[in-house]
């Protein structure tokens, strides 16, 4: 086959088959640079994500106390929640969520609590929709965090969730449409359609090297028509 006709046909189903999926880059590529790396991640829909440790008052429970209590205990620290301080004991087998002043285990908290710690970190007016407690079959957008997690669903613009753990109390996360239509382009752009956070998938390295070779191919048939007007300039 002639070398100029075999680097036009070689060009032609390059770019048929790498085509779509360069698109595909550029589109979901303008998007992910065009907003806002802090909006995405929902920073300007949370507050008081900052705050301050107040020490229990020596009559109450203290860290002694609570090592003879839970002898195997790994860690027992101090953390805030809504502008009041409780301790978390860690144990190989559970987590505790403990009221300095009266030793009581407040956890797993219910769905009142983790609505008020919710409403607490939301950084709006909007009202809560639903909120359920997810003990199996996790939201992929939650990624590997541990079960059991509130969610509470705000009836705002944006559909935010914050994932709220029973055991500490933490705002563990939070996601909004903006996020999971970033989640899905990321997919797309990356081509790794099942995990969506592997950017070295067989797929996408074919994608690659195919878009390299409809490239090479481009030059090879340019540098064919450069040849062939010279040829005919010289005549």
């Amino acid at each position: 086959m002639n070398k100029f006709f075999l680097a036009r046909s070689l060009h032609k189903w390059l770019g048929l088959i790498v085509g779509l999926q360069v698109l595909i880059w550029l589109a979901t590529g303008l998007y992910m640079v065009v907003l806002d790396l802090d909006f995405i991640h929902g920073d300007p829909l949370v507050r008081n994500m900052r705050q301050v440790i107040t020490i229990p008052d020596s009559s109450g429970t203290s860290v002694s106390s609570l090592r003879a209590q839970y002898p195997d205990a790994t860690d027992i620290a101090l953390r805030p929640i809504m502008g009041s301080s409780f301790f978390t004991v860690t144990t190989p087998d559970q987590r505790y969520l403990i009221k300095p002043q009266s030793a009581e285990v407040i956890s797993p908290f219910d769905q009142e609590m983790a609505r008020k710690i919710a409403l607490f970190h939301y950084n709006g007016k909007a009202s809560i929709r639903e909120s359920r407690l997810i003990t199996t079959d996790p939201p992929r957008e939650i990624g590997p965090r541990h079960l059991p997690l509130w969610r509470v669903d705000f009836n705002d613009s944006y559909s935010t969730s914050f994932y709220i753990d029973p055991y500490s109390g933490a705002l563990v996360t939070r996601r909004h449409q903006y996020w999971r239509i970033f989640d899905f382009f990321f997919m797309l752009h990356i081509m790794d359609y099942d995990e969506r956070s592997d950017a070295h998938k067989l797929l996408l390295k074919i994608a690659q090297f195919s878009g390299v070779s409809f490239a090479l191919s481009g030059l090879w048939l340019l540098f064919f028509s450069f040849r062939k007007r010279r040829k005919a300039a010289l005549r």
